[in-house]
């Protein structure tokens, strides 16, 4: 089972929502949240940093692993890591990770889009609104 960080990075009452890139070759023009897989000897809140630096470039600050989830279509263990922004804006660095970014809430979000426009983590937080209703 891999092990893979969801970065939730939240601005007052708004989430960070991504657009994942065309050309992926894993769930392409999905809604995500930015995210990675885990690298030898990372914890979730390493790989949050790391992967919300490369994707986004920006430094972030954890504020706590909000729940995880085992994905068994995928084979995965996802950890969904609340997270702020130390030091501006995120910004779309790689065209072929993300297309588009949005910020909006929860129930927003949720309103906007069909279980077949988001990943599965997102599929899976639509199910278990008791972990995000109250960030």
């Amino acid at each position: 089972m891999k092990n893979h960080a969801a970065i939730v990075l939240r601005n007052n009452n708004k989430i960070l929502f991504v657009q994942r890139s065309a050309t992926k070759k894993s769930l392409p023009n999905i809604w995500a949240f930015p995210s990675g897989i885990m690298e030898q000897g990372e914890t979730p809140e390493i790989t949050a940093e790391r992967e919300s630096f490369e994707e986004l470039g920006i430094h972030v600050g954890i504020e706590k692993i909000l729940a995880t989830a085992e994905l068994s279509e995928l084979d995965t263990k996802l950890y969904f890591i609340l997270c702020y922004s130390r030091d501006g804006e995120p910004n779309k660095i790689d065209s072929n990770e993300i297309q588009a970014i949005k910020w909006l809430t929860f129930p927003e979000f949720f309103k906007e889009y069909s279980d077949n426009q988001i990943g599965h983590g997102l599929v899976y937080l639509r199910k278990h609104p008791e972990i995000w209703e109250t960030i």
